[in-house]
């Protein structure tokens, strides 16, 4: 996932990517929750996805 957290919405990074609001960041996250809760995924996976939002996330903000 190349995910990134920003504050505005169809705000773009100096590559011309598209910044993740923290609206869509939580919605991520929430769904991948329910993921694991449903147990349509396993904590491997989980942790895995989780890592790459918050990497992602830190990224941005470091960024900034």
């Amino acid at each position: 996932m190349d995910y990134q957290i920003g504050r505005h919405t169809k705000s773009y990074d100096r590559k011309g990517c598209r910044i993740m609001t923290r609206e869509e960041l939580k919605s991520l996250i929430e769904e991948l929750m329910r993921q694991y809760s449903d147990e349509e995924i396993d904590g491997a996976t989980y942790f895995s996805r989780m890592m790459e939002l918050i990497t992602s996330a830190q990224e941005e903000l470091d960024e900034d």
